[in-house]
């Protein structure tokens, strides 16, 4: 059994004698305790993401549209070609049903890619994604004329301690938000982050420089100092609790077969995205894990502690130390991923 599976015996419903789970449960870090989604008053949540590259976007966003206990409050869509992510978002809105979400539209910035183990700006050759063909010619909603950064400083300052924002993707939108204003980060009620890798990394392999945080150095530099700055309850899920969390070919066909508005979304993103000749073929649930955090913390190991971002792009955690912020360290996966497609399977979302 690794370490990474005595999550999975940290929730005392586990098979076995309750000694076992107790003595297991002790071994793990501090789990995180319920919050509002336990509650009638659903969570209000602005979404940022970078949907359109990974599948794990889609995924999330579903997620979310999908779950009572979410009010979604907004969606901005960040990097890259911004200009054709928000598409996608708009059509699974209508799809679904729920178009009265509005959605803002982040600058453009270079694409990264790594050759040689180094970050080189690619805006130039910024692929069409393939998953941008689902919403090419969607013309039913359209996105909302004021710049995604502007309205995360309107929303949260509107309303103070209200509002978590939940980013998935490269932090452009929020550095430039936090330029507009410093403080605006202290506004939310909490920042949670799909962002960093602390103990591992891509693969199980040992903690790396992490897509979000690599993809635009520049505002994550801005998001840490931001963090630095003290007053905001920031909750990291990195690579260390997403990585491995799999959608294997079981639950996808599952998801296939429901033929709802909403998987059919998933489905057809999904077999866009998917691409044998870089063996892409089994999503990696980076962002959807971090919905399931808002939702479910029971299933997560925490620590507390100081994250920093250093001039490499890789994410330094130091255990206790000041100003504190929430990291993700284990989970149970099994658990999480059927709960999520329970989630998925169990909803009626149309127009």
């Amino acid at each position: 059994m690794t370490k990474r599976k005595k999550a999975l015996t940290v929730d005392c419903r586990c098979a076995g004698p309750l000694a076992g789970c107790l003595l297991l449960a002790s071994m793990a870090p501090a789990l995180a305790q319920p919050d509002s989604a336990t509650t009638a008053e659903p969570q209000k949540i602005l979404f940022d993401c970078d949907i359109g590259s990974d599948i794990d976007d889609a995924y999330a966003l579903a997620f979310l549209l999908a779950s009572p206990e979410i009010e979604l409050v907004g969606i901005t869509v960040g990097h890259a070609r911004t200009a054709d992510r928000a598409p996608l978002a708009l059509r699974m809105l209508w799809e679904t049903g729920l178009d009265h979400i509005p959605v803002y539209v982040g600058r453009e910035t270079p694409l990264v890619t790594l050759r040689d183990g180094k970050p080189h700006e690619q805006f130039a050759d910024a692929p069409y994604q393939r998953q941008f063909h689902w919403a090419r010619g969607f013309d039913e909603l359209k996105p909302q004329a004021q710049p995604a950064a502007e309205y995360i400083v309107e929303a949260l300052n509107s309303a103070p301690g209200e509002i978590t924002l939940l980013t998935v993707g490269p932090v452009t939108n929020v550095g430039d938000a936090l330029e507009i204003d410093p403080d605006v980060l202290k506004k939310a009620k909490r920042v949670v982050s799909m962002y960093g890798s602390i103990r591992s990394g891509y693969d199980g392999g040992d903690a790396q420089r992490e897509w979000n945080v690599l993809a635009d150095a520049a505002s994550s530099r801005i998001f840490d100092a931001g963090v630095q700055g003290g007053g905001t309850d920031v909750v990291y899920i990195p690579l260390d609790v997403t990585d491995h969390v799999r959608l294997n070919a079981d639950r996808r066909l599952h998801l296939h077969m429901r033929d709802t508005p909403l998987t059919d979304a998933v489905t057809a993103l999904y077999s866009l995205w998917r691409n044998e000749e870089r063996n892409q073929t089994t999503p990696r649930l980076f962002d959807a894990v971090a919905v399931g955090y808002l939702l479910w913390p029971d299933l997560f190991g925490v620590e507390h502690g100081l994250v920093t971002v250093d001039e490499r792009s890789m994410t330094l955690f130091e255990p206790g130390a000041e100003p504190t912020s929430t990291v993700a360290l284990e989970i149970d996966d099994a658990e999480f991923i059927q709960r999520m497609v329970d989630r998925f399977l169990e909803q009626n979302l149309h127009r």
